[in-house]
């Protein structure tokens, strides 16, 4: 995605955050923690994000669901294989269960995003709204 302006993001960011709500979901910054949550009825799903105090001040919801957005894109999009795996050497070895453990809580999230905004349908148009390419949403589930 090129963008070039910062108005150009926040207007991508609200309009990502706009596919959301449509669905009746609220989109919010936790009061305590680094993270942006989706709810609706009584359903939420909370994204972790990295940042430090004074760029989490200045960020805004929109632009905290478009960033765990794009992140659970590239989480979604990891189709590691059993040969993937075995062919890390033994350094990195050490780090996939902990990578298996990352892996299945960003499922998770999806999981529970797409229920909370009524399907997949709903999370792929986020994603095309955020500029990820269409052809690649299609084989994330």
């Amino acid at each position: 995605m090129e963008t070039t302006t910062r108005e150009a993001f926040q207007a991508r960011c609200t309009q990502v955050a706009a596919i959301v709500g449509q669905s009746g979901a609220s989109v919010v910054k936790a009061p305590k923690d680094f993270a942006v949550v989706v709810a609706r009825d009584g359903a939420s799903v909370t994204f972790p994000i990295v940042t430090d105090a004074r760029q989490w001040r200045e960020t805004t919801p929109e632009e905290a669901l478009f960033a765990a957005l794009t992140d659970l894109f590239a989480w979604a999009s990891a189709k590691p294989d059993e040969s993937a795996w075995s062919s890390l050497d033994a350094v990195e070895k050490t780090g996939v269960p902990f990578i298996r453990r990352d892996l299945g809580a960003e499922m998770d999230r999806l999981h529970a995003l797409a229920r909370i905004v009524g399907g997949m349908d709903v999370v792929r148009r986020a994603w095309q709204a955020a500029g990820i390419d269409a052809a690649a949403t299609a084989s994330v589930e």
